[in-house]
């Protein structure tokens, strides 16, 4: 299941490298995907656990850094539209993962891509860009992902199953824009029926 983790961030961060080039609002660039363990049984379920913060995915923790949480209000926001959709799918919250069917698991990480590139002059006439005549040229954009995975208990607590995952990829604005990442929230749980209880 690792290695279906690692293709779901993988394509996420590909999509991310592949915006088309007439956007005109930041939304355009939204994507969201979701994928599931199709033989495990959702219906006979009821109960879920989710951490009360989400975790940045940044720096290095296997050196000792503290992790760093999304911050509030924006946390908080997350958290509600979360466990709103997942209520009206028919899960309740408890405080106890030790006690829940399954345990959500919320995380966000941002990419920044740089393009580094020469004018055409350059590229024509290559032998003279030492000379100066080249002008190297850089741009740059950053998105950022919201990735949920919703886990069940393996054998004695070692092996957990991860039985969904829903992610939201677009590019950033200068600042947080709640309307987006609700839309991109309700989204993913539209997008998977499956999940819906008795």
């Amino acid at each position: 299941m690792k290695r279906k983790i690692l293709l779901y961030l993988s394509l996420i961060i590909a999509l991310g490298a592949c915006y088309p080039g007439d956007i005109e609002y930041y939304e355009d660039t939204d994507v969201v995907y979701t994928d599931y363990e199709e033989e495990f049984d959702f219906v006979s379920l009821g109960t879920f656990s989710m951490p009360d913060k989400i975790v940045k995915i940044e720096g290095d923790l296997l050196e000792g850094e503290e992790p760093e949480f999304v911050k509030e209000p924006y946390n908080t926001q997350m958290l509600t539209r979360i466990e709103e959709n997942m209520s009206d799918l028919g899960w309740t919250r408890v405080e106890d993962p030790a006690e829940a069917d399954l345990v959500l698991f919320p995380a966000t990480w941002t990419n920044t891509t740089v393009y580094y590139y020469y004018d055409y002059w350059c590229w024509y006439y290559y032998y003279y860009c030492g000379w100066g005549w080249g002008y190297p040229s850089y741009s740059t954009y950053t998105t950022g992902t919201l990735l949920m995975t919703l886990v069940a208990d393996g054998d004695d607590y070692i092996d957990p199953l991860h039985v969904w995952t829903g992610a939201l990829n677009g590019l950033l604005a200068g600042s947080y824009n709640s309307t987006r990442v609700n839309n991109g929230i309700d989204q993913a749980f539209e997008q998977s029926p499956y999940l819906k209880t008795n």
